[in-house]
C-alpha cells in the first residue's frame, strides 16, 4: 500500500473564500507581484498536517477519531486580519487570521493525540490558527519584500465573517506542478 500525504481540517464557507479572493486582489492591486496566492477553493484551516502516511495507518485513525470528534460541541470562530510568518517585515507566508474560541483549540489537541496514538507523528511546532493566503517567493528581490511588508502594514482586514464548525475532514494532497489537489477521504461531525 502506498503512503498518502495528509492533513486534517476545517474547510470554509464560499462567502469566507469569496473574501479571501477580495484581499488577495487588493493586494494585487497595491503592486504585489512577489506572492504565489494560494487558490482559494485549497485554503481551508489546517488542524493537524500528517505528512506522508501509510494508508493502514489513515484507516486506523478514521477509526479512532469519529468518536472523538463527535464528543467535541460545534463552535464558532470569525475570520479577520492580516499578517505574515515569521512576520510583516520579514514576510515568508502571508496569511489571516482568527479570533479562535477556546473549543478549536481543545479540537486540536484532541486530534493531535488521537494522531500521536496511532503511531502518525506531529510537527513540533505549536499551532497557529490561520489561513494561508499566499508564500512569498523565492526568488523575491529585496525591494519587492519591502514593498509587500509595506502593505501588509497597510491593508486593514476587518471581520470577514464567521465560520461554524460542525464537521473535519481528513483530506488526501496530491502535488502537481500547477498547484495540489485535495480529495476528502473522511469527514468526522462534531456533537450538536
Amino acid at each position: 500500500m502506498t503512503d498518502n500525504r495528509a492533513f486534517l481540517a476545517i474547510e470554509l464557507s464560499q462567502d469566507i473564500q469569496l473574501h479571501l479572493r477580495e484581499v488577495q486582489q487588493q493586494l494585487s492591486e497595491m503592486g504585489i507581484r512577489c506572492v504565489r496566492w494560494v487558490s482559494t477553493n485549497n485554503i481551508h484551516l489546517t488542524l493537524q498536517f500528517l505528512g506522508e502516511t501509510p494508508r493502514a495507518k489513515l484507516d486506523q485513525l478514521t477509526l479512532q477519531l469519529k468518536p472523538v470528534v463527535a464528543a467535541q460541541a460545534v463552535f464558532s470562530f470569525q475570520v479577520q486580519g492580516l499578517g505574515a510568518f515569521p512576520n510583516t517585515h520579514r514576510p515568508r507566508v502571508i496569511w489571516i487570521g482568527l479570533q479562535a474560541p477556546a473549543g478549536l483549540a481543545t479540537l486540536q489537541n484532541v486530534l493531535e493525540n488521537s494522531v500521536q496514538s496511532v503511531g502518525i507523528s506531529v510537527e513540533d511546532r505549536p499551532f497557529s490558527p490561520h489561513l494561508t493566503l499566499g508564500r512569498v517567493k523565492r526568488e523575491a528581490a529585496p525591494s519587492e519584500i519591502q514593498n509587500l511588508s509595506l502593505a501588509l502594514d497597510e491593508l486593514k482586514v476587518g471581520i470577514l465573517g464567521s465560520i461554524t464548525v460542525k464537521i473535519v475532514t481528513l483530506f488526501r494532497s496530491d502535488l502537481h506542478p500547477d498547484g495540489p489537489v485535495y480529495t476528502a477521504m473522511a469527514y468526522f461531525p462534531l456533537r450538536g
